[in-house]
């Protein structure tokens, strides 16, 4: 009688002739295997960025525009809270009984991103910008809501993005986080890039983009955290992360305190030291955020400051562990506009010195005809002097300045701009001349080009300047060929 355990030991050994798979199935593995080392490879990425540390300029991102238009706890995402993956916005599609539309921004590609050639992606109908961020001399990009007004909910995502590479002439489709207008604490309005790969999309959301805008995806945040600020320069980013409470569109009107937080590239999340749960006593707590200086050769020299709640002017290098205490600002910052920025004290930097705008609180009504007033620094903060009167001109919205002491101021009811740090101004776009409901934000690329958002975004535009601010065009946000008007 043979061995049983030899049979065994044979069949182990012998050669096994595997059976043919079905037709098809190499083909259906290859591309699933592909997809999820593309899927891996972004959340990876992602990951590791919540750190990218992208957007920067309030429009300003990557401090390419030099100024801008909470208090998260311990364990925020340097503890270990993970970006969440974007949902890939799907082609428009109909469906029986419910919206057309999952999303009015182009499907994610390589080519609908601000850091690739444009390939003719159309720019999403009724487009209504929000923030603008420009990265160079010409290319920047545009976030806002489009499709059709009143269709933008109930899990139809019609947050979208536009970008230009020759400074507004024309305009082409850019894919945009999946994830809807402000409201409470979701959704975002604002945009910074740090370069033509790198950006953000927040208030009162984080998302960030590694491939210029192909793919997003989110950052996770603490219960109750919204960002309310965000800017970066020289491959660092710095935001503001709010407590706050309340829906509807003005994300950042009931904030109770804020957190300075700042991430390398290639690092994580982290708390500024003397940057923490900052707050205005009972009132409303809002703050005003300003990276400047620095090179590409010269990084150290760049500072960054910040108006607190209470109105102290905090600074720091930006790679140090803790920003002190500079000075206290002739006036708060107030409650938040519905952007985020103060509504009661603007700060800007330019040529070495910090401007602040002080809103008389009579300014809230733009008919009350109270002029702000404006106060500059030279020490980093320290120490304050008042400039002559600025012109009535509505309710302050946003400052920018530039280098050659350019200051530029845009309201409710125009532009004005001082060529000589606040010495003497002129009112270069009135309101009979500018867009109904003035502007909510203004920017300077340098001392020459710069942009403005208009208050009303059903107007689909973004204003440009090409001579310091002297004369304002508009651009409107449509597809490529129809650019500034």
């Amino acid at each position: 009688m043979s061995n049983r355990r030899d049979e065994i030991d044979a069949w182990l050994d012998a050669d096994v002739q595997p059976l043919a798979p079905p037709p098809g199935t190499f083909e259906r593995v290859s591309s699933k295997a592909r997809r999820r080392k593309l899927s891996r490879a972004i959340v990876s990425a992602a990951g590791a960025a919540v750190i990218v540390a992208g957007l920067a300029a309030s429009p300003r991102i990557a401090s390419a525009l030099t100024q801008h238009p909470g208090r998260p706890s311990q364990s925020g995402l340097a503890a270990g809270h993970k970006p969440v993956p974007a949902t890939r916005p799907a082609r428009p599609r109909k469906r029986t009984g419910s919206p057309a539309v999952r999303s009015a921004t182009p499907e994610p590609a390589a080519s609908s991103s601000l850091s690739a050639v444009p390939s003719g992606d159309p720019v999403p109908a009724n487009f209504q910008p929000t923030s603008v961020t420009f990265v160079g001399p010409d290319i920047g990009a545009v976030i806002g809501q489009a499709g059709t007004p009143g269709n933008c909910a109930g899990g139809v995502d019609c947050t979208s993005l536009a970008g230009t590479n020759d400074y507004g002439r024309s305009w082409f489709g850019v894919s945009a986080p999946a994830t809807g207008a402000p409201d409470g604490s979701s959704g975002v309005s604002q945009l910074r890039f740090l370069n033509a790969s790198q950006g953000f999309a927040f208030g009162p959301e984080l998302w960030i983009t590694l491939n210029g805008g192909a793919q997003w995806s989110r950052i996770a945040l603490p219960p109750a955290t919204r960002v309310t600020d965000l800017e970066t320069l020289d491959g660092q980013v710095f935001a503001l992360w709010a407590r706050c409470s309340g829906g509807g569109a003005d994300f950042a009107a009931r904030c109770t305190s804020l957190t300075l937080h700042t991430a390398p590239v290639g690092g994580q999340w982290r708390q500024v030291g003397g940057a923490v749960h900052l707050t205005a006593g009972a009132g409303p707590a809002s703050a005003s955020l300003i990276l400047a200086g620095g090179t590409s050769t010269l990084p150290a020299s760049a500072t960054g400051y910040l108006l607190a709640p209470d109105g102290k002017v905090l600074s720091g290098n930006l790679s140090s562990a803790a920003w002190t205490a500079a000075g206290t600002a002739p006036c708060a910052p107030g409650a938040a506009q519905p952007g985020g920025q103060p509504a009661g004290a603007l700060m800007a930097a330019g040529s070495g010195d910090l401007f602040l705008l002080c809103a008389d609180a009579a300014a809230s009504t733009p008919a009350s005809g109270s002029a702000p007033t404006l106060y500059v620094s030279s020490d980093g903060g320290q120490t304050w002097q008042q400039r002559p009167a600025v012109p009535a001109l509505g309710r302050p919205a946003s400052m920018a300045a530039a280098m050659g002491n350019l200051v530029v101021l845009a309201t409710s009811d125009g532009i004005a701009v001082s060529p000589d740090g606040g010495r003497n101004w002129q009112v270069t776009l009135p309101a009979t001349a500018g867009p109904p409901g003035g502007f909510s934000y203004v920017g300077m690329t340098d001392a020459s080009q710069g942009v403005a958002v208009p208050a009303n975004p059903d107007l689909h535009q973004v204003w440009f300047t090409a001579n310091g601010g002297q004369t304002w065009q508009p651009s409107t946000v449509q597809g490529s060929g129809n650019g500034n008007g």
